[in-house]
């Protein structure tokens, strides 16, 4: 599997906390079908963990995903 952030959200990432395990977690999660909301196109609502506070003290961000070539 393959995973690419964009450089804005990289450099937001940075900032907030959300690294690249983090985000390798959440993709794992949502490959599994484990998704908060689907909002078309591809592109979904998760909650992700950041700075050992869990997801529930976490961030919400939007992510592109595809299954598949």
């Amino acid at each position: 599997m393959r995973v690419f952030k964009t450089r804005w959200f990289a450099r937001w990432g940075d900032k907030e906390g959300v690294t690249d395990a983090v985000l390798l977690d959440a993709v794992d999660e949502m490959s599994r079908g484990l998704i908060d909301a689907n909002l078309g196109g591809q592109v979904f609502k998760k909650r992700v963990g950041i700075g050992g506070r869990g997801k529930g003290g976490g961030l919400r961000t939007l992510l592109a995903f595809r299954v598949g070539d």
